[in-house]
């Protein structure tokens, strides 16, 4: 039982121990903070390096909060809430509200995870976005499409991350089947549809406080070689430094007043937006929170020097940020791309030695264990691991990425496969 501390370290309250929270729960402790982890998952990695763990649902508020009050009792300097990875702005807003901590407000954690109700936001604010709508019916998917007279449309749920229950409609006749497919993944129900817009891709994380704010956070999103995928539309990582240098202010800008258009005024807001060419830059959508998927972990620390996840962790205990510790202080290029191998059984991985030797790779994780049944990949969560090379040119990323996906290969019921997505057209036939 712990004794009671009169002047105890601030504790922050850290929801989601899996491997995406692992950064943030070490960044709190970098900074001398103690970190109160809670997962639903027992065996979830972050809960044994957390001072204080419990296996709780975080949606489960009654229980985290009772966590809590232990905590308090036992003289835990409780100080704060916030996630990394997790889209649960809703809960981090709940708990916050609970204590008076700093968190987002709860019409920004309904606004964050509803993307109908956040365009809607965005269209009365002059934020420009995609066509887009609710809708009940595959023919009103047809008519919305003849009307917005697009090439493509992405008919997913309105209340779902990492890609699933999305798809991307070619034709007709796959319109019933992705809306079969956004309703059953939705949990409110809702499906919306919106005009694809053709061009790149960018994932950003503004740091904002009061009148203040910043974007330290800019990642062009890699969608090559993935038509394996479709109609899923799946990413398979990151680029830094950006591939369009005289984009960036206008995308920085547009992503500032997007997360403040959702309330995001002392927070974090994680951007996607898409460049069109014809329209300039347009809002895909916004999560309160810092994302996962190494862009806040891996891309943007190692090409720029700059954590400032350390900075959303001041706004949640109520420190003031520091905007200085925000500007770059390298400049290298890094990369994150992901392993996507066949379905089946895995009974063997090799070249794991080879990767080993690489100095320039800074991670190398495999999310499947031997013996593990790998499925016909549908959204970003189900790939089977992700690796992270850094260098001082784009020529040498390029030739990393080629080489790790050529000298890792998957024994998959007994063959030999590469994870590059390239390939993924003919293992579906498999």
């Amino acid at each position: 039982m712990l004794e009671p501390n009169l002047n105890p370290k601030k504790c922050i309250l850290l929801l989601g121990a899996s491997t995406d929270q692992l950064f943030i729960i070490k960044t709190a402790h970098e900074m001398g903070l103690e970190t109160a982890v809670i997962d639903g998952n027992p065996n979830a990695p972050g809960l044994e390096i957390a001072n204080y763990s419990a296996p709780i649902d975080f949606s489960n508020i009654p229980a985290v909060i009772a966590f809590v009050n232990d905590l308090k009792n036992k003289g835990v300097n409780m100080s704060g809430v916030t996630t990394m990875g997790s889209d649960v702005p809703h809960f981090v807003s709940k708990i916050a509200n609970q204590y008076g901590w700093s968190g987002p407000s709860e019409e920004t954690g309904r606004l964050a995870t509803n993307k109908y109700e956040m365009k809607c936001r965005f269209k009365d604010c002059d934020i420009p976005v995609p066509n887009f709508c609710l809708v009940n019916s595959a023919e009103k998917i047809l008519e919305l499409w003849q009307k917005w007279n697009c090439l493509k449309i992405i008919v997913k749920p309105t209340d779902r991350a990492g890609a699933r229950g999305v798809r991307v409609v070619f034709n007709k006749s796959e319109i019933n089947d992705a809306f079969d497919h956004a309703k059953a993944n939705s949990r409110n129900g809702q499906v919306l549809i919106e005009e694809y817009i053709e061009g790149p891709q960018f994932s950003t994380e503004t740091i904002i406080s009061a009148d203040q704010a910043k974007t330290p956070g800019f990642v062009d999103r890699v969608y090559e070689n993935m038509e394996g995928f479709l109609p899923n539309i799946i990413e398979n990582g990151g680029r830094f430094p950006s591939n369009y240098p005289d984009k960036i202010s206008e995308l920085k800008n547009l992503a500032e007043k997007a997360a403040r258009a959702i309330g995001i005024n002392n927070g974090v807001g994680k951007g996607d937006l898409v460049y069109c060419p014809k329209r300039g830059p347009l809002v895909i959508e916004v999560a309160a929170r810092l994302g996962g998927g190494d862009f806040c972990e891996s891309l943007v620390p190692l090409g720029t020097g700059v954590n400032y996840v350390k900075q959303v962790i001041n706004i949640a205990i109520g420190e003031k940020v520091n905007f200085d510790e925000l500007e770059p202080i390298i400049n290298m290029h890094v990369a994150n791309r992901n392993f996507f191998p066949p379905p089946g059984k895995l009974t063997g991985i090799k070249g794991i030695d080879e990767v080993d030797k690489l100095n320039e790779v800074k991670k190398f994780q495999i999310s499947y264990k031997h013996g593990d049944e790998i499925p016909l990949i549908q959204n970003h969560a189900q790939k089977a691991g992700v690796f992270v090379v850094v260098s001082n040119t784009a020529e040498e990323i390029k030739k990393l990425v080629e080489y790790i996906y050529h000298v890792v290969q998957f024994e998959i019921n007994g063959k030999y496969y590469s994870g590059n997505p390239i390939y993924y057209n003919q293992y579906k036939n498999l």
